[in-house]
């Protein structure tokens, strides 16, 4: 009776008048919005202005703190997660809850429904924001004008304090890319290195390598030996075909079927010379079965050496794994070869199906260690399809980035969330506290405006920028029919030490 009552007398002045029939509408990524409450004319923001996990959202009066800014990521299907610009945690409901009062909170996107919202417009032109779990409605709790009041989830109730206007700050969540030209920017997957002429190299997905002498102007690589074309249409980052691979593609899976499709090859540059890691699709594929190879060479254009397998995994429950598989839970694709702090070798490694992975590598063959034989898990979510991991270190962390399934073009999810650690092997936490084994991750970079899907990337110290953490990724170029298109930020860090794009 309480909350009824609420509603009765904040409605007095609008008795007989309905809610109008409403509509779906698209909001604009590109911007950042205030959220506010149509009958209290406060706007959203979070309590205390606290990153922590499970932290209640509020209304409070608009006093410019980014808090009260809010970013709209489209995830398919007219739903949203509503980015916090302070926190870049998503709006969420208590627990899942689908019962009426229960309260919206803050937290790492898990993948569950709970942080995923719709949003209609009525007649009147103000907005009903309802979530997908619950099918409830977002508003302010028991029509409350007050700051600090709590903001739940209720049925319809034609309450004016479900009503909230979408308040264009005009500005963009998230600078944009730096500004690249020429034919080698259309890029998945990226890796980039500066080699000690000041050359600037950058490797993907398919095959593919270009140079630049600014970091700006990137070249498709033409330089290559016949030999090292091997097939191939291009000059491509590992050629000709290793026998090694033999089988894997059946048929083969790049250059109309004349040579073997590679993916996501990352590097580790050791005395001269140069480790290339890439994965392999198994083909043709009933589940996520995969290998990850290394070759050397003391140049970063190659000749390349086989050096063998790091990792094979066959997850198929329908085909049985052929000679040299054995049956394995990860998919062995996307992996990221670094040093840590002491100058031990590691390589992480992303998945289809069961989180993103860690192993020790020996400098020796650059294959997995003898000595210490351990796979660790670095990050799980509720949903399959953590990949593109990579860790950095920087300040006394590990910084780790797995990231959502890609892939999708403009319709993309994909986007890069960051946790860290004071240990290479983790545990990994977001800066709201929840570890990445537990679903966290703190958002570093999502779609905003054209640039859709922010991921499959990177970090490199950039000596030709006075040692810039450099952050290179790929997106799908909204204004350019959704083409894989290299993306290159420096990072900065918050006093407490958490990254963000610049």
């Amino acid at each position: 009776m309480k909350r009824l009552f609420a509603c009765i007398v904040m409605l007095a002045g609008l008795a007989g008048i309905a809610l109008p029939a409403h509509a779906a509408i698209t909001i604009n990524t590109s911007v950042q919005y205030k959220i506010k409450n149509v009958n209290s004319g406060l706007v959203l923001g979070i309590s205390g202005a606290s990153q922590t996990a499970g932290s209640k959202v509020v209304q409070w009066e608009d006093n410019g703190t980014a808090d009260h800014l809010w970013h709209f990521m489209p995830m398919g299907n007219g739903q949203y997660n509503i980015e916090n610009m302070l926190t870049h945690q998503v709006l969420g409901v208590s627990s899942a809850s689908t019962a009426d009062g229960a309260q919206i909170v803050q937290w790492a996107d898990n993948g569950t429904s709970d942080h995923l919202w719709t949003v209609t417009q009525a007649a009147d032109g103000n907005y009903l924001i309802q979530n997908v779990n619950s099918g409830k409605y977002l508003e302010a709790y028991l029509a409350s004008t007050s700051d600090t009041a709590t903001i739940d989830q209720w049925a319809l109730t034609n309450c004016a304090c479900q009503e909230w206007q979408l308040v264009n700050t005009k500005a963009t969540p998230y600078p944009a890319p730096r500004s690249v030209a020429g034919n080698g920017i259309y890029v998945h997957d990226p890796f980039m290195l500066r080699d000690a002429s000041g050359t600037y190299w950058l490797y993907g997905t398919h095959q593919t390598v270009a140079t630049s002498t600014d970091g700006v102007n990137f070249t498709a690589y033409t330089n290559c030996t016949t030999t090292q074309l091997g097939g191939y249409s291009t000059c491509p980052s590992i050629g000709p075909d290793f026998s090694s691979w033999s089988g894997l593609q059946t048929p083969k899976g790049w250059n109309s079927g004349a040579n073997t499709d590679l993916w996501a090859p990352s590097l580790l540059v050791s005395n001269g010379t140069y480790y290339q890691y890439y994965s392999i699709p198994y083909l043709p594929s009933t589940g996520a079965e995969a290998v990850i190879g290394v070759a050397t060479s003391t140049s970063p254009a190659g000749p390349w050496t086989d050096k063998g397998f790091v990792k094979k995994s066959w997850t198929s429950s329908t085909t049985s794994p052929p000679s040299g598989f054995s049956a394995t839970t990860d998919n062995a694709i996307d992996p990221a070869p670094f040093t840590d702090a002491s100058g031990n070798w590691w390589m992480a490694w992303g998945s289809w199906t069961d989180g993103t992975h860690l192993m020790q590598l020996n400098p020796s063959t650059g294959l997995q260690s003898t000595t210490n034989t351990t796979v660790y898990t670095l990050a799980k979510r509720g949903t399959a399809g953590e990949e593109g991991p990579f860790i950095y270190y920087y300040g006394g962390y590990y910084y780790f980035a797995p990231i959502n399934v890609c892939c999708n073009g403009t319709a993309s999810t994909y986007r890069t969330i960051v946790g860290r650690s004071t240990s290479v092997t983790g545990p990994y936490v977001d800066r709201g506290g929840v570890a990445l084994t537990a679903g966290g991750g703190t958002i570093l970079l999502s779609t905003h405006g054209n640039v859709i899907g922010s991921g499959g990337g990177s970090v490199f110290t950039d000596a030709g920028n006075g040692n810039a953490p450099t952050f290179v990724y790929h997106y799908y170029d909204g204004n350019n029919s959704g083409r894989a298109t290299l993306g290159i930020n420096t990072l900065g860090f918050t006093s407490d030490g958490w990254p963000y794009v610049k």
